[in-house]
């Protein structure tokens, strides 16, 4: 007959001791507390993971992706917005998402400034039910409620506050739980600050006025180029243009017609270049595009397919339906080692030059030893 194992009474009472304080312990709720805690030092954990992912991308769009991609690890919402202005504010871009999935632009942009205006006296997130009671009931119009917000987040960054995030309800599981909530506000505003110094990134490269790059990025870029044309034995071009007669042109139609034409110009400039190409405002009414794997056939049609593309344009300003030409001067850099931004740009500029010498609205491309005396010809 086996022995009962017999353990030591002091033994018994450490175990009875412990089970009252654990049963006392789950009873007060100390227990569900420090479960809690550990839930949320979990998420904690997360954010901050997540934070050092969003500061390491570079674009907006890849931020909202990876943004979407923790989202989807909690819940659907139906609809999801992201309004976010330019760093001049001058603008207001809308990423729009259905069921997570990229989707046309749905929210009513004109509803923006009230949004903008009830967050910058107030920079925390809100439910909608809220928002409309402290706003009035129907205040951002039907064409919101009909979206079915949820919550609604402000976008701040160090120059205040920039956009709006707004999640609408979920799909399946009711209302948003307040870790849902809370997840949900910090990732906002880790991706706020990720964006804004995208946006101001960006700021720093882009001509203000046309929204090409800019000439500090041109340089820049353009040595680069010349850099890699060395190391794989390849070749870029160079286009420079000039509005012709464009001091003319103020004189007639007034600046601000000048800066429509400009602005109209731009567009036209990055739609007629390869999406590879770099265009970029040089200064004042000359631009510049970068050309990338090209010979002197490649590069001279799309020069023309430039100039062809501008000569077309048609700009309405007030009452008016403006148009201008434009003369272009090209340069082909080969991978000899020895070219330079400044020399680029030096032959694009001769050439431009005899275009404008030989009646303008043309390209010429530059040829060593053919140019030498059109430097001296500027038809402005």
């Amino acid at each position: 007959m086996d022995e009962a194992i017999q353990r030591p009474a002091s033994e018994a009472g450490i175990d009875a001791a412990f089970l009252d304080r654990f049963n006392f312990l789950d009873k007060s709720g100390a227990l569900d507390a420090l479960e809690k805690l550990r839930r949320e030092n979990r998420e904690l954990d997360t954010l901050i993971t997540d934070a050092a992912c969003l500061f390491g991308m570079k674009g907006v769009s890849e931020m909202l992706d990876f943004v979407i991609s923790r989202l989807l690890d909690r819940f659907v919402p139906s609809r999801l917005f992201f309004l976010i202005e330019s760093p001049r504010g001058d603008s207001l871009s809308q990423y729009s998402y259905r069921n997570l999935k990229p989707a046309e632009p749905e929210f009513p942009e004109e509803r923006y400034a009230p949004l903008r205006q009830f967050f910058l006296s107030s920079p925390y997130s809100v439910s909608y039910d809220d928002l409309e009671a402290r706003l009035g009931r129907g205040a951002l119009g039907e064409g919101v409620a009909g979206l079915e917000p949820s919550l609604l987040f402000p976008m701040l960054g160090i120059d205040g506050l920039y956009g709006v995030a707004i999640l609408c309800r979920k799909i399946v599981g009711g209302d948003y739980s307040d870790t849902e909530r809370m997840y949900a506000d910090r990732i906002v505003r880790f991706l706020s600050i990720g964006i804004q110094n995208s946006l101001h990134r960006d700021g720093a490269m882009i001509d203000a006025k046309t929204g090409l790059f800019n000439h500090a990025y041109l340089m820049r870029r353009l040595e680069e180029e010349i850099a890699r044309t060395a190391r794989h034995r390849s070749s870029i071009g160079l286009i420079m243009l000039d509005v012709d007669h464009f001091k003319r042109f103020n004189d007639s139609y007034g600046h601000l017609a000048g800066d429509a034409v400009l602005c109209a110009l731009a567009k036209t400039l990055r739609k007629a270049v390869r999406s590879e190409d770099v265009p970029a405002r040089f200064g004042g009414e000359e631009f510049c595009a970068i050309v990338v794997h090209c010979d002197e056939r490649s590069l001279m049609e799309v020069a023309e397919r430039v100039r062809r593309s501008i000569e077309a344009m048609q700009v309405e300003f007030g009452s008016r339906i403006l148009s201008v030409t434009a003369s272009l001067g090209c340069c082909l850099v080969e991978p000899s080692g020895r070219d330079t931004a400044p020399l680029c740009i030096e032959r694009a500029d001769r050439a431009l030059y005899s275009s404008k010498a030989g009646g303008r609205n043309r390209t010429t491309l530059y040829r060593p030893g053919l140019l030498d005396r059109a430097a001296l010809l500027r038809a402005r």
